[in-house]
């Protein structure tokens, strides 16, 4: 007994620890449960899944693309041309390119580019230019933008063309199992149903 509160006190600290963890990053936990909900909710749809997975992937592979202002207009009007699911298409783009990950996602991309274009630019460099754009940093480092553009773009394609039909699989596979399970489900608790009503 007397080790009870020592014990206690331990578990209580472990709690708090794990419940500041959990804590951090609240704008990132919210637009994690706000793609997972409208993922699922396309999951529910009748779309067909072919048409689900074409849209995501094609949403990433603009994702990888340097045309941050222009990718959802761009999504949308591949997605209507092709015929895939829009809503699939926007949540694709905004998973590489949210405030957080941005940065990350070109930064990845860009050394694929300089394999093409023989520029070297070191992370200092290319955070300032890519989080520091505006019409005077256009007029002192237009070349170098103009360079970061080209690499961003070359790396963006090759990954987009890589990711594409993996993203692709998975997330076919994945509706069509979520759909069987989903089915599955309804069929139990109206099997459950009907049990009560003949008791």
């Amino acid at each position: 007994m007397p080790y009870a509160p020592t014990t206690n006190r331990k578990q209580l600290t472990r709690r708090k620890k794990k419940y500041q963890h959990k804590k951090e990053h609240p704008y990132l936990k919210k637009m994690y449960r706000i793609l997972k909900y409208y993922f699922l909710l396309m999951v529910r749809k009748e779309d067909p899944p072919e048409k689900i997975a074409h849209g995501l992937a094609m949403g990433i592979f603009i994702g990888f693309l340097p045309i941050i202002p222009l990718q959802t207009v761009t999504i949308l009007v591949l997605c209507t041309f092709f015929k895939t699911n829009k809503l699939a298409g926007i949540i694709g783009t905004n998973i590489l390119t949210n405030p957080f990950n941005a940065l990350a996602t070109f930064y990845g991309v860009h050394f694929i580019g300089r394999i093409f274009i023989l520029h070297d630019f070191t992370y200092e460099v290319f955070k300032n230019l890519f989080t520091q754009i505006s019409v005077h940093n256009i007029a002192v480092f237009g070349k170098d933008l103009l360079t970061l553009f080209y690499m961003i773009t070359i790396g963006g394609v090759i990954m987009g063309i890589i990711t594409y039909p993996i993203i692709y699989f998975i997330t076919y596979k994945y509706i069509v199992k979520k759909r069987k399970k989903i089915k599955h489900q309804r069929k139990l608790k109206f099997l459950q149903k009907n049990e009560q009503v003949v008791l």
